[in-house]
């Protein structure tokens, strides 16, 4: 994708940003195939999923995590998601940070039905970051959304470490395409050779990269969410580990991304939102030329 090179990574020449099934086609006759039979699928599994997040915002108020969990599970059923390969599965603790890369609206529900964690993510204070716990309102919107990071003060990273529960943060601030993984801010970094704090580190890993894949750099959120529940099944392989603690934790974690064929991209998750709009000004064929 040559007009877009100037949002690629200048050493690798990798966009993370751009969509996964790009030029990806599917055959006339397979793509209305999908279409009738995806059409029969939303129309039994949207209601479903209605009434499941419906019930997640009733019993959330009684903090009982299994049950979130439950519903987790459900969801992640309902959208066709029945067999999940995890390599080493492990037990999210309390007091535990949770690192993880993200590239899918799934991942939110995947983590919810693993371990009901608490939800953080990247607050954009200057030049400084910092972190926020986000509401089950903030999760249910983010779900449907490209841009996850949130605008105000926020709060340290102890501060946002609980430790009743895990606290799941995911890492590169934005969804990507899987081609690589954005390099973890080296503030967070810092912070936690400071706190010497204990982390699971999950390598979430979608193999469709048809234009039905749940990898979504792109789309509207819902529609996007809307067409993968069109897949009969979808497929997702995860990869775990814990560690108490490091010396490095820089090389900890970009070692355990590279173990599983990720790239590390050396760009900050801004980047994304220039090039989303310059995206959609190229699609609707607005072109502005870039140096």
């Amino acid at each position: 994708m040559e007009k877009f090179r100037a949002y690629a990574d200048p050493h690798t020449g990798i966009n993370l940003f751009i969509p996964a099934f790009v030029n990806q086609k599917l055959s006339p006759l397979i793509l209305l195939l999908h279409i009738i039979l995806g059409s029969i699928l939303i129309l039994i599994r949207v209601p479903i999923l209605v009434i499941l997040f419906l019930l997640l915002k009733i019993l959330n108020n009684l903090k009982i995590d299994t049950l979130n969990q439950l519903i987790g599970k459900l969801m992640l059923l309902t959208c066709g998601f029945f067999n999940i390969e995890n390599q080493i599965p492990i037990q999210d603790k309390g007091g535990q940070l949770i690192l993880s890369n993200h590239s899918s609206p799934i991942d939110w529900i995947f983590f919810l039905a693993q371990s009901s964690p608490n939800f953080a993510t990247f607050v954009e204070n200057i030049d400084e970051i910092r972190y926020q716990i986000l509401s089950l309102n903030q999760v249910i919107r983010n779900i449907f959304s490209i841009n996850i990071a949130q605008t105000g003060t926020g709060l340290e990273l102890n501060d946002v470490i609980q430790q009743n529960k895990p606290t799941l943060l995911f890492f590169e601030g934005c969804q990507t395409n899987q081609l690589g993984v954005l390099f973890p801010p080296r503030q967070m970094i810092a912070e936690l050779q400071k706190l010497a704090q204990p982390i699971n580190i999950y390598v979430l890993t979608y193999p469709d990269r048809s234009i039905f894949t749940p990898i979504n750099t792109t789309r509207n959120g819902f529609w996007h969410f809307l067409l993968l529940l069109t897949n009969i099944w979808n497929d997702l392989r995860v990869v775990s580990q814990e560690f108490e603690t490091s010396k490095d934790y820089q090389r900890l974690i970009t070692n355990f991304y590279e173990c599983e064929g990720f790239k590390i991209i050396y760009q900050k998750h801004t980047v994304q939102t220039d090039f989303l709009a310059y995206y959609w000004r190229t699609s609707q064929r607005n072109y502005i030329k870039l140096d």
